[in-house]
């Protein structure tokens, strides 16, 4: 697929031979793997925010984000999206 995309006349993509292709995030160079978990989290989610939450995560080098991604609302139920912060330049292995 890509090959027939990049044969277009006029479509050319940003490419590195070290990181790969450019995408609109920079996060995803390098190896652009994210590990994530779905969890539960009521009593730090229990005023409706994830405010409580993020200030547990951030000193551990994890983000926390709604179910539905980067910007989107915690659950319901108080259950949220947590993964380690950074993905540039790090190993797959340093991710999981």
């Amino acid at each position: 697929m890509l090959q027939v995309v990049e044969s277009i006349d006029g479509i050319e993509f940003a490419r590195s031979g070290k990181y790969g292709y450019v995408t609109s995030c920079p996060t995803n160079l390098g190896t652009g793997m994210r590990a994530s978990v779905h969890i539960k989290i009521p009593n730090l989610t229990s005023d409706g925010t994830d405010k409580k939450a993020k200030a547990v995560c951030k000193p551990l080098g994890l983000s926390v984000r709604g179910t539905g991604g980067e910007h989107t609302p915690i659950g319901a139920d108080g259950t949220v999206d947590i993964s380690p912060r950074a993905r540039l330049f790090i190993k797959e292995r340093d991710i999981v």
